[in-house]
């Protein structure tokens, strides 16, 4: 009976494999191996490098990405060692506001950020927020906190408090023994949760295109500028493989040192009765999360609703209605929120369906099958939209695989960038079930698919929902794929808001912050349904 139950999840595993590569290996390895294939000369690399443009590119993209982790990882460290060390009232909300920003779609942040700048009239002041390096570090900011916090406070519970009790003891304050005892057992939560804001921030798009413009290039946005406008796309490819390196390299970092969520709740509440957190502290945590992560949405609110005349829902109405002047009803806006959730919809789709079936891979014995998996699943997203955009706008261009012009690629892309998030939080919940129940089903002749529906299926169901919801919030406010693929008469919602900030006027402006207001509340809603479905931890990601 173990034979034969070894013979079906060897089946199954081999099943699992060949789906997921050779979807993985039509859709994105041979896109990103047209980009490696473009830019794989001395002769290429040479003249790349010696561009003042990309010189200077490289250089901004590593200093601000360093900056911006660094800051997020001290940020996150206050926060969540309130969460981590007390219980009290509006906890679970404030906990909620903090991870919100890392699943809202990047242009809607940078139309938070630029109604703050528009508000507190910040423009040709040191603290101006647009077309600045420091607007695109503290929307940075905004965005990844959320990783360090939800990382950390998963890891906190799981260090030795009782030998911080002895430094204490023996004289130490509690600055020293957080640096010499707290901070030394977060190494791995700390590795981990920096790579990942490292990677995010190294590879983000829309909040530099849009906060930063070409005065403020990175790595990506100089992708698409050179691929779309300038259409050098050897440099393209060069730089494309510059970050392909690094995506790698923080993949591999972060799958070394994912930390294994505790659901060990007497520990916890140890770890909370050890400390005694003061109500100032309490207090002030509370009041930054609010200000920080909160304010900027507000103001978005704000601005939407304010027009020369008063405030009023005039740019809802033009935007649902497409009642206003000829010259704006180019956008599309409500064909816009329509492929947007169709696509986005579809997208959810294709990850659940195809991250499911890689979560077992992710549950292989073999570990190395299991790290090599854990570490290329998640690719298309550290990778970013914009390369694969760019990979797959100069590959499934001819013959059986020219796909590039057709609709459904836009979701496909979409689909695919979100894979990995389905596949590792659902692993998660597959680790999670006893074996013996799965042998004692095969004992009674049940087949692969009756074990699948009467013992994995109820017990995964959440994590399914959560990976569902994800990838669909994921979709919806995609950009930089979407950027290289979506044809003018097929708009989405964070082009349309895009092309929308890119013409001048009050009006335009209006109708970009009440579309952000309407991306913005279904990606709310969306992440409701994965709060619901159950508590997350960022390492799932």
């Amino acid at each position: 009976m173990n034979s034969r139950l070894s013979a079906r999840s060897f089946r199954t595993d081999t099943a699992a494999l060949l789906t997921v590569l050779g979807f993985y290996l039509i859709f994105f390895f041979y896109p990103i191996g047209k980009i490696l294939s473009l830019g794989f000369s001395f002769s290429s690399f040479e003249q790349a490098f010696t561009s003042a443009s990309v010189q200077k590119a490289l250089w901004f993209t590593l200093w601000q990405a360093t900056v911006s982790s660094a800051l997020s990882l001290i940020i996150g460290i206050f926060i969540s060692s309130v969460f981590a060390k007390s219980n009290f009232k509006f906890k679970r909300f404030l906990e909620a506001l903090t991870f919100v920003p890392f699943v809202m779609p990047t242009v809607v942040v940078a139309s938070a950020f630029i109604s703050v700048n528009e508000l507190l009239r910040l423009d040709h002041t040191p603290l101006n927020l647009q077309g600045s390096a420091l607007g695109i570090i503290v929307a940075h900011i905004f965005f990844n906190t959320s990783i360090v916090v939800r990382t950390l406070t998963t890891t906190w519970p799981m260090i030795d408090f009782e030998s911080e009790q002895a430094a204490q003891t023996l004289g130490a304050n509690r600055l020293q023994t957080f640096f010499r005892i707290t901070l030394p057992q977060l190494k791995s939560g700390l590795i981990s949760a920096g790579s990942l804001t490292f990677l995010f921030t190294f590879t983000s798009f829309g909040v530099i295109l849009i906060l930063g413009g070409l005065g403020k290039a990175t790595i990506e946005t100089e992708i698409w500028r050179y691929a779309t406008q300038r259409t050098e796309f050897e440099t393209a490819a060069i730089l494309g493989i510059i970050q392909l390196l690094v995506v790698v390299v923080m993949l591999a970092i972060n799958n070394k040192f994912l930390v294994t969520e505790s659901k060990n709740t007497n520990l916890v509440s140890k770890v909370r009765d050890s400390y005694s957190v003061s109500k100032y502290r309490k207090l002030f945590n509370a009041i930054f999360i609010l200000g920080f992560f909160g304010f900027p949405f507000f103001v978005l609110v704000e601005r939407s609703l304010s027009t020369p005349t008063g405030y009023s829902f005039v740019y809802y109405k033009q935007i649902l209605l497409e009642n206003s002047d000829a010259r704006f009803s180019i956008f599309g806006t409500r064909r816009a929120i329509y492929n947007s959730l169709l696509w986005g919809t579809l997208a959810m789709v294709i990850a659940t369906v195809v991250g499911l079936i890689a979560a077992y891979l992710l549950t292989n014995k073999s570990k190395a099958v299991a790290q090599l998996s854990g570490v290329f699943l998640l690719l298309p997203l550290g990778a970013s939209g914009v390369l694969l955009g760019f990979g797959i706008l100069i590959s499934l261009n001819s013959g059986f695989l020219d796909f590039r012009s057709q609709w459904w690629i836009v979701p496909l892309a979409q689909g695919l960038l979100g894979i990995g998030i389905v596949a590792r939080i659902t692993s998660n919940a597959i680790k999670k079930i006893d074996p013996s129940i799965r042998h004692a089903a095969s004992t009674l002749g049940a087949s692969s698919l009756i074990i699948w529906r009467k013992v994995d299926y109820p017990i995964i169901a959440k994590s399914i929902i959560a990976g569902s919801a994800f990838s669909f919030a994921l979709a919806l406010g995609e950009f930089g794929a979407t950027s290289f693929l979506v044809r003018p008469q097929r708009p989405t919602i964070p082009t349309t808001i895009f092309n929308l900030l890119g013409r001048p006027g009050s009006t335009t402006f209006g109708q970009a912050m009440a579309l952000s207001v309407i991306l913005a509340v279904i990606t709310w809603l969306v992440v409701s349904l994965l709060d619901r479905s159950g508590s997350l931890s960022t390492n799932d990601f």
